[in-house]
């Protein structure tokens, strides 16, 4: 791990923010960088291929405004929650999105863009990691309704790609996780990454689960909010 990724994180953020992006990816990226938009890597592997894509957006975008809304630093692994005002050709976008970065000496190796919606800040807790813990642990071992039980709040929301229709308020994720629990056979449940930062947390896990008739193999992340020790908000991409 660089002792350095905070610092060359906060560089990164505010290279977007003055239109030096350009500058901050020669300079931050790895040669061997692999980017995502929505879990879609292509044309986006190595770095010549990835500066075009770069290249491009500086060529064709106007940026009015780039506000940091969270950071979460753990270890190697980094990510960032970004409101962006810009302008692309003739459309004026606004949009909430979510980067997660790998490091490697220093260096973004693997980064990926998530589009979300922006998130309500919840008041100080504690305790989080050990709970986020138990809470993937009992995803491995088939314990899902009994930790939303009890880590989960009862003004949870949460978000499938951004999508939480019928999914606000512990009765009706309830109601979701039952029919999850009732119809799938969990085979493998792998943590991948965990990053915790104050009541800001996420993990990548790779799952293999039987869905009905279909076997689904997959990488996910998820991301929580948290309020008093118990998960309020959950967003999975």
């Amino acid at each position: 791990m660089s002792s350095n990724n905070r610092s060359n994180l906060e560089a990164v953020i505010k290279g977007i923010q003055t239109n030096k992006i350009l500058e901050i990816f020669d300079k931050y990226y790895h040669d061997e960088i692999v980017m995502y938009e929505n879990g879609d890597s292509t044309n986006r592997i190595g770095k010549a291929a990835n500066r075009k894509a770069e290249e491009s957006f500086v060529n064709n975008a106007t940026i009015h405004e780039a506000k940091l809304l969270k950071t979460i630093i753990d270890g190697d692994n980094t990510a960032y929650e970004m409101y962006m005002d810009f302008t692309y050709g003739e459309h004026r976008i606004k949009k909430s999105q979510w980067a997660f970065q790998q490091w490697s000496n220093g260096l973004i190796i693997k980064e990926e863009f998530v589009e979300i919606k922006t998130p309500t800040t919840p008041e100080p807790s504690t305790n989080i990691k050990s709970n986020l813990e138990s809470i993937i642990k009992g995803i491995q071992d088939n314990k899902i309704l009994e930790v939303f039980d009890k880590y989960y709040h009862q003004d949870i929301i949460m978000y499938e790609k951004g999508d939480s229709t019928n999914r606000v308020g512990k009765a009706a994720n309830r109601k979701a996780e039952e029919s999850f629990v009732n119809n799938a056979t969990i085979h493998e449940a792998k943590l991948l990454k965990l990053l915790v930062d104050g009541n800001n947390t996420a993990y990548e896990m790779y799952m293999d689960f039987t869905y009905g008739e279909h076997r689904i193999k997959k990488n996910q992340w998820a991301v929580q909010q948290w309020s008093n020790d118990l998960v309020i908000k959950e967003e999975f991409y």
